[in-house]
C-alpha cells in the first residue's frame, strides 16, 4: 500500500497563472470603464419614456409641420388674390379656414405619430438592454433623425396634396414641395 508521502503540491504554471492575471486585468478594466457605460445606456432607454422625450419628439414634430404651412400659406393667399378674390369675402375667409384645418389635422397626426415613434423607441432601447444583457446581439435602433426625416416627408407630401385640393391649377405645388424638402432636408438638426 502507498502510504504516499502528503507533501507534494502541485504549482501552478506560468502560462496559467498570466492567464488569470490577465482576465482578472480584464474584469477589473470592464467594471471600471464599460459597467458605467451601460449603467448609462440602460438610464438613456428608461428616460427615452420621460416627458422630456416625448415633448422633444412631439414639439418638434408639431413645429416643423407647422412651419411646412406657413410656408405655403403665404403663396396661398397670394394665389387667392391673383385669382380676384377678395380678402373680405366669405369665400376668402372659408379656402383660409379650410388650409388651417388641414394644418391642424396635419399637425395632430404629425405629433401623435411621434409620439408613438417615441414609445416604439423606448421599448427597442429596453429591448436592446435586455439582449445585452443575455449576451445576445443587439438589434441595430433607427435613428431619431432618420425617424423624424421619414415624418417630416410624410407631412410634407400630405401638405402638397392640402394646398392642391384647395388651389387651382397647380402653381401652388412647386411650393409646398419646395418648402416640404427644405423643412425635411435643413429642419431637423
Amino acid at each position: 500500500m502507498c502510504g504516499g508521502g502528503g507533501g507534494y503540491k502541485e504549482k501552478e504554471s506560468a502560462s496559467k497563472l498570466a492567464l488569470a492575471q490577465q482576465a482578472a486585468t480584464s474584469l477589473q478594466r470592464y467594471g471600471e470603464v464599460f459597467v458605467p457605460l451601460e449603467n448609462a445606456f440602460i438610464q438613456d432607454s428608461l428616460n427615452a419614456f420621460g416627458d422630456d422625450a416625448y415633448g422633444g419628439a412631439m414639439g418638434q414634430a408639431s413645429n416643423n409641420i407647422s412651419a411646412m404651412y406657413e410656408e405655403g400659406i403665404g403663396g396661398y393667399q397670394a394665389q387667392q388674390f391673383q385669382g380676384g378674390l377678395d380678402p373680405t369675402s366669405g369665400a376668402y375667409a372659408g379656402k383660409m379656414d379650410s388650409i388651417r384645418s388641414a394644418q391642424a389635422r396635419s399637425m395632430g397626426q404629425g405629433v401623435a405619430q411621434a409620439g408613438i415613434g417615441q414609445t416604439d423607441n423606448a421599448y427597442r432601447g429596453l429591448q436592446n438592454v435586455v439582449r445585452a444583457g443575455q449576451g445576445l446581439q443587439t438589434d441595430a435602433m433607427q435613428g431619431n433623425v432618420s425617424r423624424m426625416n421619414d415624418q417630416m416627408a410624410l407631412a410634407g407630401a400630405q401638405a402638397t396634396k392640402d394646398f392642391q385640393k384647395r388651389s387651382g391649377p397647380a402653381g401652388i405645388a412647386g411650393l409646398v414641395a419646395g418648402s416640404g424638402t427644405a423643412a425635411v432636408t435643413g429642419g431637423i438638426g
